[in-house]
Parts: C-alpha cells; sequence; structure tokens
C-alpha cells in the first residue's frame, strides 16, 4: 500500500531520524516520561489482585500495585528490547522500568515510540545486558502535538491488530501443518501404508496393534552397533587437526549430517578407544539438556562427542525408518530421562526400546513415502514461516514510517 507524505519537511538534526516533517518537534525521553524503578514483588505475591508484570508479560499476582495509568514498560535488566504498554493498576519487577507519561505526550504513541529503538546499542557491555536511566531518557524522538500523536496511535492500534490478525492465522495454520506431519509419522511406522491389512496386539503397551505380519524387536537385537563417542582434549591442537567429522549435538538437526563444525585426527582415535568411526547412514539422537532427542542421520563416516547416542547399520532395520519411528517417539524417550535442569538420556534406557519391524522391503517403501510426504509438508510450512516474516517486517516498517513521519497516516478533517 502506498501512503501520502507530508506537504513539508525540515531537518530534525538528529542523523538516524533525517528529515521529520514542518510541523513536529524532536523531544529527549525525558521530556515525554519520567522513568521509575520497578521492585521486588516477593513479599506481596498473591492468588489473585494486582498484575505483576515482567518482561514476558503478566505472570503474577500482588496485593499492591506500583503505578496505576497508562505506561509503557522498559527492560532494565536482561531482556530490554521488549516495550509493553499498560493501562491500568499494575506492579512490575525489579528488572524493569516504568514510566509516568507527561501529558504532552499519549502513551500508544510513546509505545510505538519504543519499538523503534534499537536498545542493544545502547546496553551496557556486561554480561548481562542493561539499560541506564541515563541512556533511556536521552533516547531521541519525533513529536508531532498531542493530538496528532494520538490519531497516528489509533491509526497504529487498528492497523497492527489487523496484521496480527493475519499472523496469527498463520501461525495457526503452521501449527496444524506440524500436527499433520507428526500424524502422517506416526500412522506409517506404527500402522504402515495398507489401511485394510489385518492387525494383531504388538504386546507392547503403549503401541496397541500393529500389522499382523509385522515383528516386535528389542532394539539392541535388530543393531549391532549402539554406542557413543567423547571429547579429545580441546588443549592439544593435534587432535583437531584432521579430516575425520566429529559431530555434537549441535549438528543434530533432523536432517543428513555432511560436514561438521570440527574435525579430528586420526591421533585422537589412536588416543581415545571411546572414539569409534560409524558408518553412513548411522542414526543420531542427542542425549544430554536442552537438544535431547533431536536427530540426525550421517550422510559419511563421522565419529561423536559422548552426547549423542548412534544406532549404526543393520541388515534388518532400515536406517530411514528408524529416523523417523525415533522421531515420533521423541516425547515418550524424553519422557525416560532423569535429571533436574539438565534433563539426560541414558544409553540403557535407549537399548531397552522396542521397535515395531514390517520386513525390510515395506520399510524402505514406508521411508520413501515419509520422504516424500514430509518435504511437501515442509516446503508448505516454509512458505506460510516466509509469509509471517513479511508480515512482521510490514508491522515493524509501517510503525517506524508511520512514527517518523516518512508517512502521514492520518487525514486533516
Amino acid at each position: 500500500m502506498a501512503y501520502p507524505t507530508y506537504s513539508s519537511y525540515r531537518d530534525s538534526g538528529v542523523a538516524w531520524l533525517g528529515e521529520v516533517p514542518s510541523h513536529w518537534g524532536v523531544k529527549r525521553l525525558k521530556f515525554m516520561a519520567k522513568l521509575q524503578n520497578g521492585s521486588d514483588y516477593k513479599h506481596i505475591e498473591s492468588h489473585d489482585g494486582y498484575p505483576v508484570i515482567g518482561s514476558g508479560g503478566q505472570f503474577a499476582y500482588a496485593t499492591d500495585y506500583l503505578y496505576n495509568g497508562e505506561s509503557v514498560l522498559l527492560g532494565r535488566k536482561g531482556t530490554i528490547d521488549k516495550p509493553l504498554y499498560v493501562n491500568g493498576a499494575f506492579w512490575t519487577v525489579d528488572t524493569m522500568y516504568y514510566t509516568e507519561i507527561f501529558q504532552n505526550t499519549c502513551p500508544k504513541f510513546l509505545y510505538y515510540l519504543t519499538l523503534t529503538v534499537d536498545f542493544w546499542k545502547y546496553s551496557t557491555q556486561t554480561a548481562l545486558p542493561s539499560m541506564t536511566q541515563t541512556s533511556l531518557n536521552n533516547l531521541i524522538f519525533a513529536a508531532p502535538e498531542y493530538e496528532e500523536q494520538t490519531a497516528i496511535a489509533d491509526y497504529l492500534d487498528t492497523q497492527t491488530a489487523q496484521i496480527d490478525a493475519l499472523i496469527d492465522k498463520q501461525q495457526n495454520l503452521l501449527a496444524k501443518l506440524a500436527e499433520q506431519r507428526s500424524s502422517v509419522i506416526t500412522q506409517a511406522v506404527t500402522r504402515g501404508l495398507n489401511p485394510n491389512a489385518p492387525m494383531k496386539e504388538s504386546g507392547v503397551a503403549w503401541l496397541g496393534e500393529v500389522p499382523s505380519h509385522w515383528e516386535i524387536w528389542k532394539i539392541t537385537h535388530a543393531i549391532n552397533l549402539i554406542g557413543s563417542g567423547t571429547t579429545p582434549k580441546s588443549d592439544n591442537a593435534e587432535y583437531y587437526d584432521g579430516e575425520i567429522l566429529w559431530v555434537t549435538t549441535s549438528e543434530l538437526r533432523e536432517s543428513l549430517i555432511s560436514d561438521t563444525k570440527q574435525k579430528i585426527s586420526d591421533s585422537a582415535i589412536k588416543d581415545y578407544s571411546a572414539l569409534k568411526k560409524y558408518p553412513k547412514n548411522s542414526v543420531a539422537i542427542a542425549m544430554y539438556g536442552a537438544t535431547i532427542g533431536r536427530l540426525g542421520i550421517l550422510e559419511k563416516e563421522a565419529t561423536f562427542n559422548q552426547a549423542c547416542c548412534v544406532f549404526g547399520n543393520s541388515d534388518i532395520l532400515h536406517y530411514k525408518f528408524l529416523f523417523y519411528w525415533l522421531w515420533q517417539r521423541r516425547p515418550a524417550l524424553i519422557s525416560l530421562s532423569n535429571g533436574g535442569g539438565q534433563p539426560n538420556l541414558s544409553q540403557d534406557d535407549l537399548k531397552k526400546i522396542k521397535i515395531p519391524l514390517p520386513p525390510l522391503a515395506e520399510q524402505t517403501a514406508i521411508a520413501d513415502y515419509l520422504d516424500e510426504q514430509t518435504a511437501h509438508i515442509d516446503c508448505l510450512s516454509q512458505k506460510v514461516e516466509q509469509a509471517i516474516g513479511r508480515l512482521k517486517e510490514y508491522r515493524t516498517a509501517l510503525i517506524t514510517q508511520a512514527v517518523t513521519g516518512k508517512i502521514k497516516v492520518i487525514t486533516e478533517g
């Protein structure tokens, strides 16, 4: 959509802002609102009452409030780039600032102004990102008169609500595609491709019935080589001066592994008995932490670190069938993990797995079918993600252009 511009502009005197409409002013934040520190809420936490707001929005309730009215909340420590608009009585945490907005400033307009700020540019250079009151107070914004601020804010409320509704629709579609993908895989690896195939009880509680000609195998009986690896000492450069792929969990991305960030040498393999070369088409699963359950397939021979469990080749189990089967069982496998903040699957857990096993030719047909179906769904999902990205970019650009006066979004009446 092409928007009109204002009839005349002047130099704002601010390099990044450039020209602004001739009748607009330029103001620092400290002349638009007063920054106040949030405060710890633990002593007034309650089951209901006033909302307690952090950088992600409301997360608790309090028996008292810090401020009652319209306010823009800004990050002080940690998450510093997520301004929030609040209207009503609220409490905010000590890692946030709230604003007491002056009468010459429309609160919603100020909120839209803060959405245009690159807060990381002004952040303190510390381990925990932080914004000082001085840095925030000296932020410079374009500032029309109050009535025009209000009109622009009202327009942006309407337009962003429409854009957000479109984004929600696309995100719902993305979720449905993910559900479809999961359903297609689960159906194929537990029921096969023939809907009319006679069924039998599998003898495995979670699995239920399987096609009557399928067998149930313990995975250690289907695959001879199941193992892991290790990490050579990082201070020995000789160990990392080779061409042998060394896979870590960061490289398990539900896809083929053809290269690795780090490679190791023959001397590392010689000095570490736990380092083994696994053949092409081996399937790996992450056993630790945030990446737990992620999968990968070797496109060429490779070694692994200790956080990966690797299933080598088998004469009776197709590697792609195994990959898809592990993918659909991932939530259940993760539930086997132990450890609090760092969930941990063990090789012993994974070696206890029982897997339904069709004849090898049928496994191959199932794998080929799922390759085709998931590629189609993934292509659709990618297009939806791109559409969401374009909508978000348009939303950001519209706000920036409107609050800096580069476009005129109101009509004079």
